[in-house]
């Protein structure tokens, strides 16, 4: 018996060591690919430390998105080097400084990058529940990964409940504790925006995770936020998405709730949409479901990653590549990762790469290397 436990006790010790020397080698390896990548982020932002989506004009003019940003300063601190947290603080700052009185923030542009150019509103915005959940979750990622600064996030405490309170107003939810939205069939689920009140699972997917951050932050960080109502609001949500945006019969999420059977021949948003809940971790990644979800999305996008583009216009869509990771699909990912050493090597991006591509390379290798 005792020779077997020492048996059991080396072998045991090897394959440890085997796992950490793998972990070291990708992390050597991707350290230039993250390194480009968090570059290529702070490269875009504006000295009043808003970031513009990439370098390429849209429409004439260099585009604020803060949907974008926020997940692009999410993927910084995935690096929580003194530089990234200032840049990520500077943007945080910026956020707060540009809010409706709802809580809400309009996309902007520049018309130029010259230092002193004077960010325009664009008077609206994709969202409100995205824009806002993902800004949640960038204030709980900074009050984990830097913890003295929770002191700074507490300046800001009526400011992160006016973004709440702005989420809390796209909720349709029969024990809403706000008034000044009007409800339509108090399901749980959250509506793009009160002109545009689709209940889209991409969306819900990313409100999902920013109210487990806000309760997070109620905890830990600002009770004002006011736990108990997040978290009946989060039962009720999560239970929303199980209810009407599963479509249980054929197995796969409806793009948004009342929508017809979604069709995994067209890529945005129908294919696409089958993803957000796997990596904003509504379902479990090794799930029958997630799984199912997954390997059927591959089956009709295997190209992916050698690089393929799907859909129209053709971006890169690395969510993707953020998915395989937390599906812990090794083999897709790290193929995906040589294409862009690839470019990497020769000091270039594919077309169409913007900051949120940059930030879903990054939160994909930590995924992988961690």
């Amino acid at each position: 018996m005792k020779i077997i436990s020492v048996l059991i006790i080396m072998i045991n010790t090897c394959l440890f060591e085997h796992c950490v020397a793998q972990g070291n080698t990708l992390s050597a390896r991707y350290e230039a690919l993250i390194k480009s990548e968090c570059d290529f982020i702070l490269k875009h932002q504006l000295g009043d430390g808003a970031f513009i989506m990439s370098g390429g004009k849209h429409n004439t003019k260099f585009k604020i998105c803060p949907y974008f940003n926020n997940i692009a300063a999410i993927a910084l601190l995935e690096v929580p080097s003194q530089r990234n947290i200032s840049a990520v603080k500077r943007w945080m700052l910026w956020y707060m400084n540009h809010l409706n009185k709802d809580g809400s923030i309009c996309d902007y542009y520049v018309n130029s990058l010259d230092i002193g150019a004077i960010p325009i509103s664009t008077g609206d915005f994709d969202s409100i529940d995205s824009y806002a959940a993902t800004f949640i979750t960038l204030t709980k990622k900074l009050g984990e990964v830097s913890p003295e600064d929770r002191i700074w996030i507490k300046q800001y405490g009526r400011q992160l409940e006016s973004i709440s309170r702005g989420l809390a107003l796209v909720i349709d939810d029969k024990d809403h504790l706000y008034d000044g939205f009007a409800k339509d069939n108090n399901n749980g689920l959250a509506v793009a925006k009160p002109k545009y009140k689709a209940k889209y699972t991409m969306d819900n997917s990313e409100v999902n995770q920013g109210m487990k951050d806000l309760i997070w932050l109620s905890k830990q960080v600002l009770p004002v936020l006011d736990s108990k109502f997040w978290k009946v609001t989060l039962k009720n949500n999560t239970n929303a998405i199980e209810k009407y945006l599963w479509d249980a019969k054929n197995e796969r999420y409806f793009m948004y709730e009342g929508g017809e059977m979604a069709n995994w021949e067209k890529f945005y948003a129908d294919a696409t949409c089958q993803l957000y809940p796997i990596w904003c971790q509504v379902i479990k990644s090794k799930s029958d479901r997630a799984k199912g979800l997954w390997e059927t999305f591959n089956v009709h996008y295997p190209e992916w990653q050698s690089g393929k583009t799907y859909g129209k216009g053709a971006y890169p869509w690395t969510v993707i590549l953020y998915t395989a990771a937390v599906m812990n699909d090794q083999m897709k990912a790290r193929n995906y990762l040589e294409y862009l050493e690839t470019y990497n090597s020769r000091g270039q991006k594919p077309s169409n790469w913007y900051n949120l591509e940059a930030a879903f390379v990054i939160l994909a290798i930590k995924k992988l290397i961690d």
